[in-house]
């Protein structure tokens, strides 16, 4: 009786400290303030051009998720905004949103407009790059031709995020070999947000380890001006925060530009499966 009471104990103590080693830390919330420059209901998403995000960011134009499709009721570009942003694991999303004031919207050349999203249907603007053989590469050398495109860092510790979008697109690499109509007019390309790290020995090594094919599969990397601009343009937002840059806060956004190097689909977060993209891939070739 003493050994099963002696047992028991044990158990409870146990499961009481798995628990505790297994949950996961509180989301952090940051006050935020700035103007909206655009509104994306189908996307649920805003384009603020915010104040410094103190301890997280400084200010800059970013695109935001929203935690509830209700935050973009009313909303409109030029609004002045304060809201909260909230970041949980590897992602960050507003969470709260209070109207005070409107303003006129920066000049059309103002630098902050330059990183707004760019929508199905826009014309992808050409950057230059860097490739894992260290070799310049531009985005208009894929005109003509399909491209998948999503975004990467090689440290990404979250296993549903990153990694899961390199094992995707390992996966679509397979299936193209194998589709006679999409083998020789689909290209993917994987651009990572840390070019600090991410230099062309590194993406060479990931692309080593994961059987990229270069003819197929290339991966990008760049200065981190660039990056960051193509990054934005594609919709993706990325936080670095102050104490700690290496741990990066980021969303997830692949998209497939068409051979006239406009955007033709457009998959938010890691929900999308590679059939899905196949299918639209064999849809637009069918119809181009």
């Amino acid at each position: 009786m003493r050994k099963t009471r002696y047992a028991l104990v044990w158990l409870l103590a146990c499961c009481t400290v798995f628990a505790h080693c297994s949950r996961k830390p509180a989301p952090k919330q940051y006050p935020i303030e700035g103007q909206i420059l655009a509104v994306a209901p189908a996307d649920k998403q805003l384009t603020i051009k915010h104040g410094d995000i103190v301890g997280l960011m400084p200010g800059m134009t970013m695109t935001f998720p929203v935690s509830d499709a209700k935050l973009l009721e009313g909303r409109t570009p030029g609004e002045l905004v304060t809201g909260t942003l909230e970041v949980n694991d590897a992602l960050g999303r507003i969470v709260a949103l209070t109207h005070v004031g409107s303003a006129p919207l920066p000049a059309a050349n103002d630098g902050a407009l330059a990183a707004l999203m760019l929508n199905v249907g826009d014309e992808v603007p050409d950057a230059a790059l860097i490739d894992q053989t260290n070799t310049r590469r531009a985005l208009s050398e894929w005109r003509g031709q399909f491209a998948v495109v999503t975004f990467i860092y090689t440290r990404c510790p979250l296993p549903t995020f990153c990694p899961l979008m390199d094992q995707s697109f390992r996966t679509l690499q397979g299936e193209l070999a194998k589709d006679p109509v999409l083998r020789e007019r689909v290209k993917l390309i994987s651009i990572t947000f840390d070019p600090v790290h991410d230099t062309p020995e590194v993406l060479a090594a990931h692309a080593k380890k994961l059987r990229a094919d270069p003819a197929v599969w290339t991966m990008l990397t760049g200065d981190q001006v660039t990056v960051d601009r193509v990054a934005a343009r594609f919709g993706v937002t990325v936080f670095k925060p102050a104490e700690d840059p290496a741990q990066i806060t980021h969303n997830l956004r692949t998209a497939i530009v068409g051979p006239d190097g406009r955007l033709t689909h457009v998959y938010s977060g890691n929900e999308w499966t590679p059939g899905a993209v196949l299918a639209d891939l064999r849809a637009a070739a069918r119809h181009p």
